[in-house]
């Protein structure tokens, strides 16, 4: 079914990354979402199962501190997300 609803630009923006990083449809995190709801599993998918997340190559320079040292997957992948919308965000400029 297609439908049309009004979201929070912010919100929005970190979906749409979230949903890029995971190689997801924003759509699909929207039906997940409702569906976590309504206490509902997604088709296909088992409570908690999460998709792998395939993590960027960052070379370091020998001597210098780790760029995620001491995070766990969880924060690793929060902070990508972040660091992904803000690049949106300077891409796309202020919103109006």
């Amino acid at each position: 079914m297609r439908t049309t609803l009004i979201i929070d630009d912010d919100l929005y923006c970190r979906v749409k990354a979230k949903a890029a990083l995971e190689g997801r449809k924003v759509t699909e995190l929207v039906e997940e979402g409702m569906r976590a709801v309504l206490g509902e599993v997604a088709p296909n998918r088992s409570r908690g199962q999460r998709r792998r997340l395939r993590l960027p190559i960052i070379p370091a320079r020998p001597g210098s501190e780790p760029l995620f040292g001491g995070m766990s997957q969880d924060e690793i992948h929060e902070r990508l997300s972040d660091l992904q919308v803000e690049a949106e965000r300077e891409r796309v400029g202020p919103s109006s």
